[in-house]
């Protein structure tokens, strides 16, 4: 009885932390503004922040860069809680830039950043993404 018992709770425990692994961050479903800031370290200009919107949901979790003229590759998406992280490589008319990028999930807003590294110039980009949601999407 006592062994029952015992495996009874490992089930029901095992089942729980299944279900909340699959629950994903916090993020409420719908259209975002999405806003990042770009700065390149030894420059001394900041290009001026880009904002767009995008519907997001549990399947579609890491923010999309806009009017950058790169393709881009996102891979080894990873959920932590209420953070996603990804690797991104992009390749287009200013070469091949490979990086890493992380977002933390409150609700209804967003913050994190994505760090990118220009091969051929060796050259350093660091963003700073924020986010929040805007209403439903169309």
């Amino acid at each position: 009885m006592v062994k029952r018992i015992i495996l009874m709770g490992f089930i029901c425990l095992t089942t729980l932390s299944f279900g909340v692994a699959l629950a994903g961050p916090n993020l409420t479903p719908g259209k975002w503004e999405i806003t990042t800031e770009t700065e390149m370290p030894g420059m001394p200009m900041t290009s001026p922040p880009v904002t767009q919107t995008q519907c997001m949901d549990q399947g579609d979790l890491v923010p999309q860069s806009g009017g950058t003229g790169q393709e881009c590759q996102i891979s080894d998406i990873q959920v932590s809680g209420d953070t996603v992280s990804w690797k991104i490589v992009c390749s287009g008319q200013g070469g091949q830039m490979e990086g890493t990028g992380q977002i933390t999930y409150s609700g209804d807003h967003m913050e994190g950043s994505m760090n990118m590294v220009i091969k051929a110039a060796g050259m350093q980009i660091k963003n700073k993404i924020r986010g929040r949601r805007i209403g439903a999407c169309d």
